[in-house]
């Protein structure tokens, strides 16, 4: 039964990626995208206004932009190739309509007029990402990371259209990416129009979607496994993430500039260890609709050509797959000449599953012909080994949590803790685990320890607001009895955990989760520094040491009032889940 269910369940993961807007241009002419915000209603009120502008060989002599009629001071971000203007105070509800005359010298010239809305509800400022929005970022830089091409990081905008429409979908029940204005939460009809209410200004947008997966992890691994999906999350030019989740509706949206240099990227990459031998097929649109193919086939192997220069068509000469022995397997072969999907992509689909533990080369030779004429040709081998065991799916993704803990004492304890979801990155992709652990950072791997799920902001403690770091662990972990406030309505979450502190709380999870074995409370402490620890602790702290929870210092001390890493921290939660497992 529970295999059927979990068949049906990925049944319901109906895909699609909304198109990614693009602008033709040649060497020495210049380029731009559709300006924002433009034909539409803004729901903050200090929105960037914005049109991304590629020069090549041209220069900007002159920017005269005008807001109803009124000049203001728009600037020209060579490093973003955008010309833009952020209004120093908030915008009134109303129509705004834009003026923009660009001079690039020699008789050149770029006018271009629109007009957007400021909505009557519109912020000044966007919320800041959530704690699992922070988490969705880690886990989607992973596979960037295996890639080698610049991070995601996260943005507000896209943060707020994404969760907009996961709310949009869950209240009216339905999973899709177009939204009806009739509905309850519509805030637009495509991504890229819902991106630009929130104040995106990236010229590229993308969406994926997904409904039914058991957490995000779960749901991003499904979308990069399914190809056409794939293409946003290998994509180098989509460089910001947005995320959003209700009731099992997942959002991810995508966004970037096209103002890198080209790049191609193949998944399998080259080298990938712990490759899946199969997939299920299902996605819409469906790439094996050309096959009269049901059931399971090989794991999909891409290879996608990203250029900021429009293609005009990618064409295959030759490909092949072949097994460790060098004979060739069967393959589905998607090209943009088959395939009405593809234009910069191919897909290789090997029509039956693969091996275990089999080292599998790929071979694509073709030509890629921009809208200029000018052609490149490509030439491609390379290797990937499949799993062995179905459970080591995905394995390789240990190494990319963080990328300081290599070689660190506690880096098993860490990498462990962290693919369970249970520790989490101190900024971007850093554990940073000599930083010494705070009572806000230590009280949520607790929490994430015990499985106890968080709640909305409630406003327990005076200086845990809604957006102080880890506020939503801390209330979780205090209605749960796990710990307590200073005594005055504070928790002083900012500051650094001392050890007798942390013994407290630890038991105090023990006793929620652990066993109901009586512990010895007679045991005598043998540190040489037992009086210094505090009436209130010594109690755990003996309870602690006991049933081996902590242990002291290598010098005989406990050092009480020493400041816990984060690092120590992991061991200790991790010991902690030995004992009440």
């Amino acid at each position: 039964m529970k295999n059927k269910y979990h068949y049906i369940l990925l049944m319901t993961l109906i895909l699609l990626i909304s198109g990614i807007y693009t602008i033709t241009y040649a060497e020495s002419v210049e380029g731009y995208f559709p300006p924002q915000p433009k034909d539409t209603t803004v729901l903050v009120s200090k929105p960037s206004i914005s049109m991304q502008l590629v020069l090549n060989n041209n220069e900007v002599k002159e920017i005269d932009m005008k807001l109803n009629g009124n000049p203001v001071s728009a600037k020209y971000d060579e490093k973003q190739q955008i010309v833009f203007y952020e209004p120093e105070k908030p915008l009134k509800s109303g129509q705004y309509k834009v003026d923009l005359n660009i001079n690039l010298g020699e008789e050149k010239f770029i006018k271009e007029t629109w007009k957007f809305n400021i909505g009557e509800n519109a912020v000044e400022q966007l919320p800041n990402p959530s704690e699992e929005q922070k988490k969705v970022l880690n886990y989607s830089n992973r596979y960037r990371r295996l890639l080698g091409i610049s991070e995601f990081k996260m943005n507000d905008s896209l943060n707020a259209a994404a969760m907009a429409h996961s709310n949009y979908m869950a209240v009216n029940k339905k999973f899709t990416h177009d939204e009806f204005a009739n509905d309850k939460g519509f805030t637009g009809i495509q991504s890229y129009n819902r991106a630009s209410v929130f104040g995106y200004t990236g010229s590229s947008v993308a969406e994926n979607i997904s409904s039914g997966s058991k957490d995000y992890k779960d749901a991003i691994d499904q979308l990069v496994d399914a190809p056409y999906h794939r293409l946003a999350w290998m994509n180098p030019y989509l460089l910001d993430l947005g995320y959003g989740v209700k009731d099992k509706y997942y959002t991810f949206d995508f966004g970037g500039k096209a103002i890198l240099e080209d790049q191609m990227i193949v998944y399998p990459m080259e080298n990938q260890t712990y490759v899946s031998i199969s997939w299920d097929g299902n996605e819409i649109p469906n790439p094996l609709r050309f096959y009269n193919q049901t059931g399971a086939v090989g794991y999909p192997i891409s290879l996608s050509y990203f250029s900021k220069k429009n293609i005009e068509k990618l064409t295959i000469e030759k490909v092949t797959l072949k097994n460790s022995k060098g004979s060739i397997v069967n393959s589905y072969i998607n090209t943009p000449q088959k395939d009405d999907k593809l234009y910069d992509s191919i897909f290789i689909i090997p029509s039956k599953p693969l091996e275990k533990g089999e080292k599998y080369t790929v071979y694509v030779k073709g030509k890629v012909t921009f809208k200029d004429k000018k052609a490149r040709n490509i030439s491609k081998t390379w290797s990937f080994t499949t799993i062995k065991e179905e459970e080591n799916k995905n394995e390789w993704m240990k190494k990319y949590i963080y990328t300081d803990v290599s070689g660190h004492w506690a880096q098993d304890y860490i990498l462990d803790l962290s693919e369970k979801g249970i520790l989490s990155a101190k900024e971007n992709n850093l554990y940073q685990p000599e930083d010494k652990i705070t009572r806000a950072e230590f009280t949520e791997f607790v929490v994430n320890a015990l499985g106890i799920n968080p709640k909305a902001h409630e406003g327990i403690f005076k200086d845990v607001k809604k957006d102080t770091n880890k506020a939503v662990y801390i209330e979780a972990a205090y209605r749960a009895g796990i710990i307590k406030g200073m005594g005055n309505g504070n928790f002083d979450p900012d500051r650094r955990i001392k050890r007798e502190e942390i013994a407290v709380i630890v038991m105090k999870a023990y006793e929620k989760k652990g066993s109901n074995k009586k512990i010895n409370q007679s045991l005598a402490l043998t540190f040489a520094d037992k009086e210094d620890i505090s009436s209130w602790a010594l109690k755990d702290v003996k309870r602690a040491y006991e049933i081996g929870i902590i242990k002291g210092r290598d010098t005989g001390k406990f050092a009480p009032k020493d400041f816990a890493t984060r690092a120590e921290g992991a061991v200790l939660v991790k010991k902690l889940l030995e004992k009440i497992q």
